[in-house]
C-alpha cells in the first residue's frame, strides 16, 4: 500500500478506506450476479410499464392499482411507486418558486441566460456544459472546507444518501453548518444552473439534494445508471457535476451516452445483452472532462457512472440535484438542515430549497 497524501488521509475513513493501494488501475467494482441483475431488470421493467401507462399520476396509479399483484415479487417497489403518486412532497405553494425563478429573471421559458445552442445540447444530448463559474480563490475555499468536513464527518459522511467503498462522500452540503456563511449558496442558486434545470423541468423545481463526491485513487468505477428509477416519458430530475478539481481521462470523470435520456433506463431491457453487466462500457459513451470550476448539467435520466481514479491525486466534484416541486427530496431536507442555516435564508433560497420560513423543531 502506498502512503497517502496529507490532503487523501482527510479522505480515507469518509471513503471506509485504511490506505491507497498500490496498482491504481486494477478494475475495482462489486461482481454482478446473474440471478440479481435479471430481477433488477424486471423491477425497473415493471415500474417502467407503470409510469409510462399514463401522461398523469392518476393515470399511472390506476394502472399501478390493475396490476399491484405483479409488485409482489419485488419488495415495496409497488408502495414507493403508490407514495409518489399519491401525495404531493411539496412543502411550498408553486408561487414562491415561480418567485424566485422571476427574481433571477428566468421564470420565461425563453430566458437569455441560455443560448440556443446550450438549450439544444440539453435536448438532444441530454447534457451541457456551462463552463467555468467558480474562480480559483473561492474553489480553494470551496475545497477546504469540504476536506475538513469529509474528515470530520468519517465513517459517518454520506450516510444521509449513500456510502461506497473507495469514494469520499458527504450529503447536504448546502444545508450543514459548513454553508452558515454561504460559501456553498452557489451551488443551488447559480442563474445559469437553474436556467439549464427551468428548461428541462419547468418553472415547479425544488432541490433534492447536494452531494460531494470524490473518487480516490484506484477507486470510483461505478454502473452505468440514471438517476431516477424507471423509464419516464418527462423529466423528473436534473443533475448538475460542478468540478472542484480538473477532470482530465485518467481521474475518474464522469462517463455519459449522449441521448440516452430518451432510451429508457438502462437497468430494464433499454441496455440488454448476455453476459454484460452495467459496469461494462456502453456504445458511444464518452467521457466529461474541463477545468476545475466548470459546472455541466444533465437531464439526469441520462445514462451515467463514474470512472476508475487511476492518478495519484483526488478528483472533488460536487453534485446540485433537482427535482419536481411534488416529487420526494433525496435529502430529507427538514431533518438536515442547520437552524442557523435555514436563519440566513431569504425568500428566494427558501423557495429553491423548499423551505417554510419556519421548520418546527425536529
Amino acid at each position: 500500500m502506498k502512503p497517502a497524501k496529507p490532503s487523501i488521509e482527510r479522505h480515507l475513513a469518509a471513503a471506509r478506506l485504511t490506505a491507497i493501494p498500490d496498482d491504481l488501475h486494477t478494475p475495482r467494482h462489486p461482481g454482478v450476479d446473474p440471478e440479481t441483475l435479471s430481477g433488477a431488470r424486471k423491477a425497473t421493467d415493471l415500474a417502467s410499464e407503470v409510469w409510462l401507462a399514463g401522461d398523469s399520476d392518476s393515470g399511472r396509479l390506476a394502472a399501478l392499482e390493475a396490476n399491484r399483484a405483479a409488485f409482489d415479487a419485488y419488495a415495496g417497489l409497488g408502495q414507493r411507486l403508490a407514495d409518489i403518486l399519491t401525495n404531493s412532497y411539496a412543502q411550498l405553494e408553486p408561487s414562491e418558486i415561480e418567485y424566485a425563478l422571476g427574481e433571477a429573471g428566468l421564470l420565461d421559458a425563453d430566458n437569455p441566460s441560455l443560448s440556443e445552442a446550450e438549450r439544444a445540447a440539453l435536448d438532444h444530448d441530454g447534457y451541457v456544459s456551462l463552463g467555468p463559474l467558480l474562480d480559483e480563490p473561492t474553489l480553494r475555499d470551496i475545497r477546504e472546507r469540504l476536506d475538513a468536513a469529509a474528515a470530520e464527518e468519517g465513517n459517518a459522511s454520506g450516510s444521509e444518501v449513500s456510502q461506497t467503498v473507495g469514494i469520499s462522500r458527504l450529503s447536504g452540503t448546502v444545508l450543514k453548518a459548513m454553508n452558515r456563511d454561504g460559501l456553498f449558496d452557489v451551488f443551488y442558486m447559480q442563474p445559469r444552473l437553474l436556467a439549464a434545470t427551468r428548461h428541462v423541468l419547468g418553472p415547479r423545481f425544488k432541490m433534492s439534494s447536494s452531494n460531494f463526491h470524490c473518487p480516490l485513487p484506484g477507486f470510483g468505477h461505478q454502473s452505468i445508471h440514471a438517476d431516477w428509477g424507471w423509464t419516464v416519458r418527462t423529466p423528473e430530475v436534473v443533475n448538475a457535476i460542478w468540478m472542484l478539481d480538473d477532470f482530465t481521462v485518467d481521474n475518474g470523470p464522469t462517463r455519459v451516452v449522449p441521448g440516452t435520456h430518451r432510451r429508457g433506463h438502462p437497468f430494464g431491457t433499454a441496455l440488454t445483452a448476455p453476459g454484460r453487466t452495467p459496469y461494462d462500457p456502453v456504445p458511444g459513451e464518452t467521457v466529461l472532462t474541463g477545468p476545475a470550476g466548470t459546472c455541466v448539467v444533465y437531464n439526469a435520466h441520462l445514462w451515467h457512472g463514474g470512472t476508475q481514479n487511476r492518478t495519484a491525486g483526488l478528483r472533488r466534484s460536487l453534485h446540485s440535484y433537482f427535482t419536481r416541486s411534488c416529487r420526494p427530496t433525496q435529502t430529507r431536507t427538514l431533518e438536515v438542515i442547520d437552524p442557523l442555516v435555514h436563519a440566513r435564508l431569504d425568500r428566494a433560497r427558501r423557495a429553491i430549497l423548499d423551505v417554510p420560513e419556519w421548520v418546527a423543531e425536529r
